[in-house]
């Protein structure tokens, strides 16, 4: 369905460009810093800073409310990274530049694997934009499952970036699973984001609750000419990552669809679980990623 953009749209988009353009102009580390500063400054005064408040307590009830607080302030300064990364993710991602390490990739290119599809599985932790411009540039470009802003006209300038370095995008939903499929018979490769609330998605444990999770990556896993790789970015410093390729979860094709889906995502809930605990931080805490049921038995139980 094409939105045509309205007034407002056109005003918030030409907004969004002199931001990224003026950010551009100054250099990446500095952007970086001065995101996360904003971003722990601003951010724990926020409203919406309750959301990941409840959600650490569902996750994580072993944590005092100082480390929960900690968590939350890391948390904001990652995400303030984040948005002024933005107008320098092409240069972030170069091979020459120095900014990314990267460990394991050699395991795309196990005898195992050949001629095989790779779906690569990562999460909203670090910089989630550098996985796919990395791997594009390192000779697996791929198509990209995401959420597009509601504002077509940012969304394309949006889209400008994430596919600078030879990735194609598309939307989540019928157009994502269409061309994933595409992609797979091609050979190719899809990018999927797999750590947030899918109302349409299939309920598998995260952090030992049920949670509503994207099915995608396991029945496209499942298929005989396809493999998962979940690949973790960790923040090593402003600007700075260094992402790790896991080795391929195995899927088997021999199970129903339904328990392909459930079984697999569980297995890669836990991997994305393993992420967060690492460095918890780092992941974006702001979704409400289980059902309003485990939120008002908390509130219920304070």
């Amino acid at each position: 369905m094409i939105t045509i953009p309205t007034v407002g749209h056109k005003i918030e988009a030409l907004g969004f460009r002199f931001l990224i353009g003026l950010v551009g102009l100054f250099p990446v580390k500095a952007c970086s810093n001065f995101g996360g500063l904003l971003g722990r400054t601003i951010g724990p005064r926020l409203g919406i800073t309750r959301k990941a408040d409840l959600n650490l307590r569902l996750a994580m009830p072993e944590l005092s409310p100082e480390e929960r607080k900690q968590i939350i302030r890391d948390m904001w300064d990652n995400l303030g990274r984040v948005i002024f990364e933005y107008p320098h993710l092409k240069e972030i991602v170069q091979l020459d530049k120095g900014y990314i390490t990267v460990e394991g990739i050699e395991k795309f290119e196990a005898p195992e694997v050949k001629d095989k599809a790779f779906i690569f599985v990562g999460a909203h932790i670090g910089n989630w934009e550098v996985l796919p411009m990395t791997a594009a540039l390192r000779g697996y470009p791929q198509t990209i499952i995401v959420r597009q802003p509601n504002n077509p006209l940012v969304a394309e300038a949006i889209d400008k970036i994430r596919t600078s370095t030879g990735n194609t995008s598309a939307s989540k939903g019928v157009e994502g699973a269409r061309a994933s499929l595409k992609a797979i018979r091609a050979g190719s490769a899809v990018g999927i984001l797999a750590d947030q609330k899918m109302n349409d998605g299939i309920e598998a444990p995260f952090f030992g609750i049920p949670a509503m999770t994207p099915a995608a990556p396991a029945l496209l896993g499942a298929k005989k000419n396809a493999v998962v790789f979940p690949i973790q970015c960790k923040r090593t410093g402003p600007a700075s990552f260094h992402l790790t390729c896991h080795s391929a979860v195995d899927f088997p094709d021999t199970l129903s669809r339904d328990k392909a889906g459930i079984e697999g995502m569980t297995e890669l809930n836990k991997i994305i679980e393993g992420w967060i605990r690492e460095k918890p931080g780092d992941w974006l805490w702001l979704h409400r990623r289980w059902p309003k049921t485990a939120y008002t038995k908390l509130k219920n139980s304070v």
